[in-house]
């Protein structure tokens, strides 16, 4: 178990996929008198600076598990069942309804319900927090974590965050610690087109780019331009000669000066931002460290813009397990053997819970997952005798007109997934065909029944 000092370095978040949340919904939703509640059981997922509780499921009361008189209580006899199915490496959270919109206070009865009666025991069994939710009539949540103090008494600490992700990705923000940005005279076109409610979420979203270079160095000035205040950049390359054709903002003096392309976007976006504040966190490593997952663990949303197959199945495995949305695309490119353009293909597509994954969607293989774990792909004469069918695995080579194309595509994903619109982010993935010039669209797909990113949602411990 964290001690209280570690959380106290810590911002505390909460999340669940949007099937639970409308179960808990037709649970805790009994009019505009009756207040209801039920259990239920989490895992915590641990970033670098973030600690989120991620529900998995509900232990939901039977007929005399709650005292129901307008306020809601729960009995002694529900809680030892609730305490019984608690396993090792899971925690105990309590969720309610309360009769009123927005972020939700605590009442005094509510204070010791959760203070008095039950952190001690539920810590004392889990070795976890208590987590408490509040659900108000407009399905806002809030969230907070019961530590313990300097003496036996357990103290509250309110989370920054709770996070609903599915088709939609709805964010509840805690508005004392997380007060809204007022959009910026610079930003006038771009709220015309979403509106205020959606640009206060962007502005407050911790977004991750991995890879920063020809598709996520636009992304990234892109989000640095519609107002997105908290950045992790993620990439371990530095600048050469050959990636200043379709890297934005490099330079020659970068070629000279072996800049980190982290570094490179950084310069770029504190440039260019039309936010209030700007918070950039740049981190030169690999995804594939502990130090570099811990960074991505810390963000609300992640762009894929990597071009190597097992950090894509890291972050497909994040977006289920950790539910972190990904927004992942790629470039493919075939010349013949005399420079000729035989056919250029991009694919843009979100991942995470209530839809399809990268390998179900064909965008991942996992044979050639295997092959880079074993660090085949950066064996030359292993390459030379892949064959055909694994041949365009070296021919995703990469212009700046297909790169702005996918950036600007991943970007309307980001905002389609905040509104929840399909006029802004499209029905579902798509895939372009430069010749003969056309974009396909699938409505939002599932992933198939047997899929094991499936089943790794809410799973953080587990791993394919």
């Amino acid at each position: 178990m964290i001690d209280r000092d570690s959380f106290e370095k810590l911002n505390l978040s909460i999340a669940f996929t949007e099937d639970l949340d409308r179960e808990l919904e037709g649970h805790l939703n009994k009019g505009s008198r009756q207040e209801d509640l039920t259990f239920a059981l989490w895992q915590p997922s641990q970033g670098a600076t973030r600690y989120t509780a991620i529900l998995q499921r509900l232990i939901l009361p039977r007929e005399n598990d709650r005292i129901l008189q307008g306020n809601v209580a729960f009995t002694s006899d529900y809680l030892l069942r609730v305490l019984e199915e608690a396993k090792e490496g899971y925690g105990i959270a309590l969720l309610r309804s309360h009769l009123g919109p927005g972020w939700q206070m605590m009442s005094y009865d509510d204070v010791v319900a959760e203070r008095d009666r039950l952190a001690a025991v539920v810590a004392g069994k889990t070795k976890l927090p208590l987590v408490g939710l509040t659900r108000g009539t407009d399905g806002y949540w809030s969230g907070r974590f019961w530590l313990k103090g300097s003496s036996k008494e357990y103290v509250r600490k309110w989370v920054k965050n709770v996070r609903v992700i599915g088709q939609q990705l709805r964010v509840s923000f805690n508005p004392q610690l997380m007060p809204p940005l007022s959009s910026t005279d610079s930003q006038i076109a771009t709220v015309s087109v979403w509106g205020e409610e959606n640009q206060s979420i962007l502005s407050r979203l911790h977004i991750g780019i991995i890879g920063l270079g020809s598709v996520g160095s636009i992304v990234a000035e892109a989000l640095s331009r519609i107002g997105v205040s908290r950045i992790t950049l993620i990439d371990h390359d530095k600048i050469e000669l050959r990636n200043l054709d379709r890297t934005l903002g490099a330079t020659m003096e970068d070629v000279i000066n072996k800049t980190p392309k982290v570094k490179v976007s950084e310069r770029v976006i504190k440039a260019s931002h039309t936010s209030q504040k700007i918070n950039i966190l740049p981190f030169e490593g690999t995804l594939r460290s502990l130090e570099g997952l811990s960074h991505a663990l810390d963000c609300d949303v992640l762009f894929s813009c990597v071009d190597r197959p097992f950090p894509r199945h890291m972050l497909n495995s994040l977006a289920y397990g950790h539910l972190i949305p990904v927004i992942d695309g790629g470039i493919k490119v075939k010349v013949n053997n005399h420079g000729k353009l035989l056919h250029a293909d991009w694919r843009i597509h979100t991942v995470g819970p209530g839809r399809a994954c990268m390998i179900c969607l064909g965008a991942l293989n996992m044979v050639e997952v295997a092959l880079d774990m074993d660090g085949k792909l950066d064996d030359p004469v292993y390459i030379q005798g892949l064959g055909p069918e694994l041949n365009p695995l070296l021919q995703r080579q990469n212009v700046f007109p297909f790169s702005l194309s996918v950036a600007a595509h991943e970007v309307l994903h980001l905002m389609g997934l905040i509104a929840g619109n399909p006029r802004i982010g499209g029905i579902g993935p798509q895939f372009y065909h430069c010749y003969p010039g056309m974009m396909e669209a699938k409505h939002s797909t599932q992933c198939s029944c047997d899929c094991e990113y499936n089943k790794l949602i809410g799973q953080v411990n587990q791993v394919i």
